[in-house]
């Protein structure tokens, strides 16, 4: 994704003007009833995570993730997942995805190479919404085996102390600010020369937008690789009605049972023997901790 170090003053003009840029689009496109915006700015990031193996090893995991923001609205998703998820939309594109998985499944048969089934698969199925005008933020994600949720959360439950730390990221200045979020302690690096108050993930509530976070374990951080000037509307996810209404750590809750007993469900869903289940060590966890 290309870097325009010239590009900040005409993204900070787009939204100046994002109250014409909201109208426009309302006269044109609706999805499901929902009214589309379009984005001014795309911004890569790499969410870098690790986690057990449940053999005492360690894995570390690079995925690709794009932040949509614009109209007063931003989406954080992985590209990967959304296409996939954009598969099973339609009769169409299950028939291509069943396509697909086959000739991964005789490849694997083959080659015995893992790597050809994890195009089928995503590392991530999140979706993070933020919506300015309610100040809110919806999150859609897997909360077990074949079950998805998601829940809503305020703004407000992000407070932020700036520091007078300086870093370069991606040729901006950036400024360090730090919270503690739902059982993490986090640093963020944010630059005022993009005057976008949002981020990767959940964050937001900064004075320009967030290239970096990490959280003090090193088990979770973004890092932004490149950022875009584009027009390009903010779509809704595919399939909305896969997911249920729940509350946010009963998602999380749901979804650490599974994969404490992933191994029990599976034998008892589809008859897969996988071994012995072994409990999640508390070193290694989600994004958010406080639900335990």
């Amino acid at each position: 994704m290309s870097v325009n170090r010239n590009f900040a003053l005409a993204i900070a003009l787009c939204f100046v003007l994002t109250s014409v840029a909201v109208s426009a689009s309302k006269k044109s496109r609706k999805v499901n009833s929902k009214e589309i915006v379009n984005a001014q700015i795309k911004v890569g990031y790499n969410y870098f995570d690790k986690h057990p193996k449940g053999d005492g090893a360690t894995t570390e995991r690079t995925i690709p993730m794009v932040l949509l923001v614009g109209g007063g609205e931003s989406k954080f998703f992985s590209p990967r997942c959304e296409w996939l998820d954009s598969l099973t939309s339609t009769a169409e594109g299950r028939a291509l995805e069943k396509q697909l998985f086959d000739a991964a499944v005789l490849e694997y048969a083959k080659t015995k190479n893992r790597d050809v089934m994890s195009k089928m698969a995503s590392p991530t199925q999140m979706y993070v919404f933020k919506n300015h005008a309610d100040s809110m933020t919806t999150i859609y994600d897997v909360v077990g085996l074949g079950e998805f949720g998601m829940c809503t959360e305020p703004f407000s439950e992000l407070n932020w102390e700036i520091g007078d730390s300086i870093k370069t990221v991606l040729g901006y200045e950036c400024i360090m600010a730090t919270t503690d979020y739902h059982g993490r302690h986090w640093t963020a690096w944010f630059t005022p020369e993009i005057p976008v108050s949002d981020g990767p993930w959940k964050f937001i509530g900064l004075p320009g937008l967030i290239l970096e976070a990490s959280e003090s374990t090193g088990q979770h951080w973004f890092v932004a690789d490149g950022i875009e000037q584009i027009s390009q509307p903010i779509y809704p996810i595919y399939n909305p009605e896969k997911y249920n209404r729940m509350k946010r750590l009963d998602m999380l809750r749901s979804l650490r049972y599974y994969r404490d007993n992933s191994k029990s469900i599976a034998k008892a869903s589809i008859g897969l023997d996988l071994g012995t289940d072994t409990k999640s060590e508390t070193v290694y966890d989600f994004l958010e901790t406080d639900y335990r």
